[in-house]
């Protein structure tokens, strides 16, 4: 896929261009083309002041990531829609949200939703922070709840095999 397709500049009105896209974190459903942001594309209600998602095609991301191997972590560099502080990974975001804005309520565009692939791009928080624990758990964060659970598991099959096993002398 080398184009945005189903999106359209809000600026030029270019439908399904090509390069980078760049989404409001603060309006709803706006969206510019790279010529557009470069220029400062501005409404009565869009200024260059609101934080902005960069989000690239498959096709750009492989031309500017090209034989780079990439962790989960790497794919995708996000925004943070409270401070307009940019280059988180996931779980930096997380990290970042979690400090400085933990108390902060404004409704804001999620940008880990607008940018994965089938993702909602126009999913709207009023608390970010917990929408990001509850929504973009890190692989991390599972990986551990799992192991828990696995454990607990074990120890109950356990339990239940001592239990057994005592039964049988019974008989």
């Amino acid at each position: 896929m080398s184009r945005h397709e189903g999106v359209s500049c809000d600026s030029c009105m270019k439908g399904n261009f090509r390069g980078k896209r760049y989404k409001c974190l603060i309006c709803y459903d706006y969206d510019l083309c790279s010529v557009c942001y470069d220029a400062g594309a501005t409404t009565p209600t869009h200024t260059t002041e609101h934080p902005m998602q960069c989000i690239l095609t498959r096709a750009d991301f492989d031309v500017f990531y090209g034989g780079e191997a990439l962790t989960v972590e790497q794919p995708q560099s996000y925004t943070c829609p409270h401070c307009s502080k940019m280059g988180f990974s996931e779980s930096s975001l997380h990290d970042h949200v979690a400090a400085d804005h933990s108390d902060t309520s404004a409704e804001v565009v999620c940008p880990i939703c607008a940018s994965l692939p089938g993702g909602e791009p126009n999913h709207v928080t009023d608390d970010f922070a917990s929408h990001l624990t509850v929504e973009h758990r890190t692989p991390r964060e599972f990986i551990s709840f799992f192991v828990c659970y696995l454990e607990v598991a074990l120890q109950h099959f356990k339990w239940l095999r001592f239990i057994a096993t005592k039964k049988s002398f019974k008989s």
